[in-house]
């Protein structure tokens, strides 16, 4: 995944410098770059709703549609949160292909599943979103205990499929 990392921003700097743009060695914000974000007009304006209306240059602009003139203000998604969606998908992706092969028992998939609920989900956790993606994974826990050694059904799988979809997605957030 570093490794990935890496070669992105060497892509990303050899796009800036095929651009012109500044390198990351400068701090400050370049006047090159405030274009960019200053204000994105768009093709056909008699198109647009009266109401949807940018102001124009001489009236004073609504406090709500104000636009930021510098980079500094944008707000960037904290790294936690892709962290957290890498490690729900490094967690779940597998589980998910044992089931889409069909070829694990419903015993196997539920020692993956229960390994995967204690590392995702800590008891001592009072979210509301995991403790109740941590319930629907009881669900299917006891499902899967119950079904011991013998194989799962096309439907049962598919179900369990929707349900690691849904938690990737509460869990991932």
């Amino acid at each position: 995944m570093q490794s990935s990392l890496v070669e992105l921003f060497d892509q990303l700097r050899d796009l800036r410098s095929r651009l012109n743009i500044v390198s990351d060695t400068t701090s400050e914000a370049s006047p090159s770059i405030l274009p960019l974000f200053s204000e994105v007009k768009t093709p056909n304006t008699d198109a647009l709703d009266p109401a949807l209306k940018l102001p124009s240059e001489d009236e004073e602009p609504n406090t709500s549609i104000t636009e930021s003139k510098t980079p500094n203000d944008m707000v960037l998604p904290e790294d936690s949160d892709s962290g957290n969606s890498a490690k729900v998908n490094r967690v779940l992706d597998p589980i998910a292909h044992e089931l889409r092969t069909g070829e694990a028992t419903a015993e196997i998939v539920y020692e993956y599943l229960q390994a995967a609920r204690e590392y995702l989900i800590d008891d001592d956790d009072s979210e509301s979103q995991k403790g109740k993606v941590a319930r629907d994974m009881d669900i299917v826990l006891n499902f899967l205990k119950a079904r011991g050694k013998r194989t799962i059904r096309t439907d049962e799988r598919d179900n369990i499929l929707k349900r690691i979809r849904r938690w990737k997605a509460h869990l991932a957030v």
